[in-house]
């Protein structure tokens, strides 16, 4: 998996968090199925597209959040359930992987395992910030859990 590179703006987002512990399982499609009620309620979301944003709390206590999130123009009123926030802009690897359908938890543990293990260990030094997320778009099927995700991590 070699990740492309790109550069992009400051990205508004609007998401729900779901705080956890490194080593500590995550149900992901359930923290999914729990922010989808609000995904039409959103103001101001721009285009189709979903993030799954993955952040660095305390790297030393191992705190995490994950966050399923849509993008937006401008943050606006939310229910208190969401937060908003903006991520910076600057350069990304991105690293795109199909999806099967079959275990999307293991699908996407191979890929990150990968990227922070093999390919960061080989680039520590290019990693800008604590966080990444997930992309999904008109590649993604999330009926069938199918298609292609793709992951961005903000480098030098």
């Amino acid at each position: 998996m070699n990740p492309t590179f790109t550069t992009r703006p400051d990205l508004p987002i609007v998401g729900l968090a779901q705080p956890f512990r490194r080593g500590e399982a995550l149900d992901g499609p359930a923290v999914w199925r729990r922010f989808r009620p609000f995904v039409e309620r959103i103001p101001n979301r721009v285009g189709t597209h979903t993030f799954g944003l993955n952040e660095v709390v305390d790297m030393a206590a191992g705190e995490l959040v994950y966050a399923p999130a849509v993008e937006v123009s401008e943050i606006g009123d939310l229910p208190d359930e969401l937060f908003g926030k903006v991520l910076e802009g600057g350069r990304f690897a991105v690293f795109a992987f199909p999806l099967a359908g079959d275990d999307i938890g293991a699908e996407f543990r191979r890929a990150y395992d990968f990227i922070y293990g093999a390919w960061v260990q080989e680039n520590r030094s290019c990693l800008r910030a604590w966080y990444d997320f997930e992309v999904y778009d008109e590649r993604f099927d999330p009926a069938t859990l199918t298609g292609e995700a793709s992951i961005w991590v903000p480098v030098t």
